[in-house]
């Protein structure tokens, strides 16, 4: 059964369970909420690259039922469109219109981001349709102006103190600037692609498994989590992570290592083999509004292969960790204002970070960051403001320099 005719399925085997909770319940206890939003990406390279720039107002507007015995329903819309463009700088990726770095005319992107219906008893949710997903390996990706939303089926139980189980049947995507589903095979294939590996896979569908748990612990908080994602004849992916916090002090001390094992199988297997990992930790304290983090993160023998987001163990603005081979070790610093100080609603962070390739050192790259969060809802609900900057520098080919500037305000009405 095609996943699109799903979501109607599971509404007509559920229409029974109606005559005992009214109806109107569905339309009595909804609600609708969502942001504007307007971006400025700019990244000005110090060579012949072409340099990039998009400048975007849109927004994401999400839908939701009230519920009647368990079953209710959701969509939501999502909006970027372009409000200036420069004739001498190429599509940086917030809209549609080609390739970042191309020269075409850019073209908005208007969507339905979601449509589904979801079904919630004995601790189960079961939501069947286009959803934006939440999960280690499948997440919203939020990177440009639009965030990565999914069709098919998931299953989340909670019914077991303290564990999450969730399960899922994804066989499509939508990525930041597309305006129709394609089938989550092909995100493979376009992963492999940006690399010049060049394969023709069939259309399989995403399945996935996870548990969340955590530990009843009194002195240390402890959170675990195990996941499996799979595709046949694409690939199978293991990740287990570690979530460690106590108080030492004043201070909280939190430790999370991580280890994500990836390797090809079947038809991928035979045109464009991989079998990589990477593991590290993240290392940190938070004391009086600090928060410093070290991080370290070890590659395997090929490239990490993740089209959907991820849980990298360090992601920057610009590059992350997932070369073949690669060591990255970082250090971020961040701080957050008092709510009792004058600058109530102020964050900002520096994060630095350098990759390096075993054995080639003119693959090497280092990234420095910084951004500036202003949260303005003292003055204006729902508005808040950001600026990001980052500076990379390339061995062997261009730095470049990253400016993102962003405006959202955000509202909900019940």
């Amino acid at each position: 059964m095609k996943t699109k005719l799903l979501p109607l399925v599971v509404a007509l085997a559920a229409a029974p369970a109606f005559a005992a909770d009214p109806i109107e319940n569905l339309f009595n206890d909804g609600s609708f909420k969502g942001q504007f939003q307007m971006f400025d990406f700019q990244r000005e390279f110090d060579g012949d690259t072409t340099d990039r720039g998009d400048t975007t107002f849109g927004g994401l507007f999400y839908l939701r039922s009230g519920e009647a015995n368990g079953i209710s329903f959701g969509a939501s819309v999502a909006s970027a469109n372009s409000i200036w463009e420069s004739d001498s700088d190429g599509i940086y990726g917030a809209v549609g219109g080609g390739a970042p770095g191309s020269m075409n005319e850019r073209t908005s992107v208007n969507r339905l981001q979601e449509y589904f219906v979801k079904g919630d008893w004995y601790d189960t949710e079961i939501t069947v349709g286009a959803q934006e997903l939440r999960t280690p390996m499948m997440n919203p990706f939020p990177l440009r102006s639009i965030p990565f939303t999914y069709r098919g089926a998931s299953v989340k139980n909670t019914s077991v103190k303290n564990l999450a189980v969730t399960a899922l049947y994804i066989t499509d995507y939508m990525g930041w600037t597309e305006e129709s589903f394609q089938n989550a095979s092909q995100g493979i294939q376009s992963e492999l692609a940006r690399s010049g590996v060049i394969v023709d896979l069939e259309d399989s569908p995403m399945l996935a498994l996870g548990m969340d748990y955590t530990l009843p612990m009194s002195a240390v908080t402890a959170k675990t989590s195990v996941w499996y994602y799979g595709m046949e004849d694409v690939y199978n992916q293991y990740r287990v992570k570690l979530e460690l916090s106590g108080d030492v002090g004043a201070a909280n001390v939190y430790f999370k290592p991580s280890y994500w094992k990836q390797d090809s199988t079947g038809k991928l297997d035979q045109e464009a083999a991989f079998d990589t990992y990477q593991a590290g930790f993240h290392l940190g304290m938070k004391w009086s509004g600090f928060d410093a983090t070290f991080k370290y993160g070890k590659t395997g023998d090929d490239n990490i292969i993740s089209p959907f987001g991820d849980d990298k163990i360090i992601i920057q603005q610009v590059n992350q960790s997932a070369r073949a081979n690669e060591e990255a070790i970082g250090g971020q610093l961040a701080y957050r204002f008092a709510p009792s100080s004058a600058l109530n609603g102020v964050s900002a962070y520096i994060n630095y970070a350098k990759y390096t390739i075993d054995g080639d050192s003119s693959q090497d790259i280092t990234e420095t960051d910084f951004s500036i969060s202003y949260d303005m809802s003292e003055f204006v609900e729902g508005l808040s403001v950001r600026a990001r900057h980052a500076i990379v520098d390339n061995t062997s080919t261009d730095d470049l320099g990253d400016t993102r500037f962003y405006v959202y305000y955000k509202f909900a009405l019940k």
